[in-house]
């Protein structure tokens, strides 16, 4: 790091509190909003709970400060609010958690798509699995942009710094050295003993990693003693980004979206019906009038703002996940009648210009959030999914080629199972020009092995 005093001068845009509160509530799936209307509750004797929601015009004209209607405010707002939310929920699986993180900074539409085609070739612990080469290429073939490796090597420094820090790492080794420049993360180290950590790392990582320790010792001339410590400290650093083994799963989901056809045409709504109705407390209100202390006044009229600032934030949050379930079920018709196949390319930025919002703000309305079909219960994020171009100029999404590449092996012959090179091949023959290296990555992510232990198993499976 250089030890030169930079200035900077940064111009942020400071989100009014009514606007924060609007962003959070848009981000919390529908059980974890019941969870916050019910401390709402406890905490604001003006807001009650009740089967009718009357009007908000009895609020005196101290009221009527609250900011315009939360819904047109989160239609233009900035970027910089990242910094505002560092206490949002980090829960959604890790590429989601990554592509929210990445959507939050000012980046250009190119450095976007780098982003995402980098988060895509993380596997579950964090790890990337392309190289920055492999990353140009796909990008390449996919967008036909030439995008140059320093671009992507920028964009894969930036992930590193997100929660959970050192994705995008290439491996163990280069997630240690993150670890070890990382302040927070170095366990207060001695700078004699970061500095010897750093040749380790840098220099004799292999030897670390095969215990060639006396060879260590000689090059860095410590003793054992010196060294035994030296490795202690690197034990307490993490061995992977993503420690998925604590991830939390829900054991209980409720659907914030409910999809049903109508006639020949599908619709989509809010669900709404399982939370609690909120308004304002009359009975509590009136007692402004009667209260004789300027404290108790005071107290009822802040609590009476809250409320109402509350309720239309929840009005807000209602409208805005409205306007992007019914734009996802217009664009996304072919998949409820088809499935996965019939799933068109979609990225939060086509979403976000169409509906004139803010890709943030379509990424904390789509977070988290489960829609119940016909067909079950889905996430609305699988409603998304990058484009791959085909030789006659058409796209498919890359779900619906996963959903053809598990078609063609559940057709494949038992005894004679398609290599990933015959599935490139027939793929081919549909226009769909994808490497082998993506096949394997799109039947990894299918949990499907390769053709040789799909061999094997079926050997045993006719043995037994």
């Amino acid at each position: 790091m250089s030890p030169e005093l930079e200035l900077q001068l940064n111009h942020q845009l400071k989100l009014n509190p009514q606007l924060q509160q609007s962003l959070k509530l848009l981000q919390l799936s529908q059980l974890e909003l019941a969870q916050e209307i019910h401390h709402q509750l406890e905490r604001n004797p003006l807001l009650n709970s009740d089967e009718t929601t009357p009007g908000l015009n009895e609020l005196n004209s101290s009221s009527n400060q609250v900011t315009a209607n939360s819904y047109n405010a989160i239609q233009d707002h900035s970027a910089s609010e990242a910094n505002h939310w560092e206490s949002v929920p980090d829960t959604g699986d890790l590429k989601e958690r990554l592509e929210f993180q990445l959507q939050l900074h000012s980046l250009s539409r190119l450095d976007l798509e780098i982003g995402y085609y980098v988060i895509e070739n993380l596997n579950k612990q964090g790890f990337l699995t392309a190289t920055v080469h492999e990353i140009c290429q796909f990008i390449k073939r996919d967008t036909h942009h030439e995008v140059e490796p320093e671009e992507v090597t920028a964009i894969i420094h930036l992930i590193q710094t997100f929660e959970p820090f050192g994705c995008g790492s290439s491996d163990l080794q280069e997630f240690m050295q993150l670890q070890l420049k990382n302040e927070d993360l170095s366990l207060q180290l001695g700078s004699k003993k970061k500095q010897l950590l750093k040749i380790i790392l840098n220099d004799h990582f292999h030897s670390l990693v095969a215990q060639h320790y006396k060879k260590i010792e000689s090059k860095l001339g410590i003793s054992g003693s010196a060294l035994n410590e030296l490795i202690q400290a690197l034990q307490q650093f993490k061995q992977r980004p993503n420690d998925y083994s604590a991830d939390k799963v829900e054991n209980y989901i409720k659907p914030d979206i409910q999809v049903s056809r109508c006639g020949s045409s599908w619709q989509a709504h809010v669900a709404q019906n399982q939370l609690p109705k909120v308004s304002i407390n009359k009975d509590y209100l009136s007692l402004a009038t009667k209260a004789t202390s300027e404290s108790d006044k005071k107290f009822i009229k802040e609590k009476a703002l809250e409320a109402q600032q509350f309720i239309q934030s929840l009005e807000a949050r209602e409208s805005t996940l409205q306007k992007v379930a019914n734009y996802l079920i217009k664009t996304q018709t072919q998949f409820f009648e088809h499935g996965e196949e019939g799933l068109k390319p979609l990225r939060l930025t086509d979403v976000a210009d169409a509906l004139e919002l803010h890709e943030s703000t379509i990424s904390r309305a789509t977070s988290n959030k489960y829609c119940q079909t016909p067909n079950g219960l889905i996430k609305l994020k699988s409603l998304f999914s990058n484009a791959i171009n085909t030789k006659n100029g058409g796209v498919w999404s890359q779900t619906a080629v996963k959903h053809h590449i598990q078609k063609l092996i559940n057709a494949e012959p038992s005894r004679k199972p398609l290599s990933d090179n015959s599935i490139v091949g027939l793929l081919a023959q549909k226009g769909i020009s994808i490497a082998r290296r993506t096949v394997a990555k799109y039947r990894d992510a299918l949990q499907i092995p390769s053709a040789s232990k799909r061999k094997q198993l079926s050997s045993l499976r006719q043995t037994n």
